[in-house]
């Protein structure tokens, strides 16, 4: 009984693990289409330009998913989801600024 509580524990252990390696999905084409429907008119422009903002976050992002630290993957992904379904371009502005945070340390000096 004990063996197939621990088979089961890591086995969900691995799925956890492989889900959080995978690049989420994100609804683009439903996020920009709210972003080109703010203030009652929709806009052709700003739906395309978020749609290829979109576009370019995915895919400067899908290449090093898994390289990036977990615990960046975690808070990125919480702030790029926060009240709605997601954007890209969000995300990769989060992963890219505590990425640079992270190998540039702010000191305090008492000057």
């Amino acid at each position: 009984m004990k063996t197939a509580i621990l088979v089961i524990a890591t086995l969900l252990s691995l799925y956890a693990t492989a889900q959080a390696q995978e690049m989420p999905r994100f609804d683009a084409e439903a996020h920009c289409n709210t972003i080109a429907s703010f203030g009652g008119e929709f806009s052709n422009m700003t739906y395309n330009g978020c749609v290829d903002m979109e576009q370019s976050s995915y895919n400067n992002l899908k290449g090093r998913w898994s390289e990036i630290p977990a615990p960046t993957r975690r808070e990125c992904m919480n702030i790029a989801t926060f009240g709605g379904t997601g954007d890209y371009t969000t995300l990769q502005g989060c992963i890219d600024m505590e990425m640079s945070a992270a190998s540039n340390k702010s000191t305090f000096s008492f000057d």
